[in-house]
């Protein structure tokens, strides 16, 4: 999580959206910089609202805006997958050695215990209602969008690299696999595509 005080902006980020990049250009701006521990810095949207947000909004008097990207839900656990694949020395990583992406997408919608920790961006970005508490939800491949977005509030141009991508060969998903998680995960697809008819969603008109 990042909050800039001259703007009373906060950046949420999402696990694997492509929120490492999105900090690198701007932790400059920032005055708070939560990069660890890992449930710390990835602060969801709920969490924030509760117990961060009021001490900010008493140090500037109004309420904080807020901001965060969304990615298709397949691509994710795609993302996911070969990001634990990647490294089998970790206690994660050793869980889905030999996995195929088919049996990790099952464990991940089924909760098994080698894959029950991924969470679902519904859960980070919304309230236990599916309400979002977000202000501006962007479109992981609508970097476009984004970037028209921070260089309005930040003033300056504002240039997004990739970052901390995974490696490895292309993961293909098979139509069972997508099925798997498309229904496993309702929710999240739901809201996947609401975001998706204009890039964005929360936006003023």
């Amino acid at each position: 999580m990042l909050y800039f005080q001259a703007q009373n902006l906060a950046f949420l980020e999402t696990p694997k959206t492509g929120s490492t990049a999105i900090c690198k250009a701007l932790r400059p701006y920032a005055s708070i910089s939560y990069s660890r521990p890992p449930k710390l810095r990835h602060m969801r949207a709920l969490a924030f609202k509760t117990h961060t947000e009021p001490y900010l909004k008493h140090l500037s008097g109004q309420d904080v805006s807020t901001f965060a990207v969304m990615r298709h839900p397949v691509d994710r656990l795609v993302s996911w997958y070969r990001y634990r694949l990647g490294r089998p020395h970790t206690p994660a990583g050793d869980k889905i050695q030999g996995m195929s992406f088919d049996e990790f997408a099952s464990a991940v919608i089924n909760q098994d215990e080698r894959a029950s920790d991924i969470g679902r961006q519904d859960n980070f970005l919304c309230d236990k209602n599916g309400n979002l508490l977000v202000d501006y939800v962007f479109q992981y491949d609508r970097q476009d969008l984004l970037q028209t977005f921070l260089e309005a509030w930040f003033r300056e141009p504002i240039t997004l690299s990739r970052e901390n991508t995974s490696r490895g060969a292309p993961v293909e998903t098979t139509p069972a696999a997508r099925q798997v998680i498309e229904t496993g995960r309702a929710g999240e697809m739901a809201l996947w595509q609401q975001l998706t008819k204009d890039g964005v969603l929360g936006l003023d008109e």
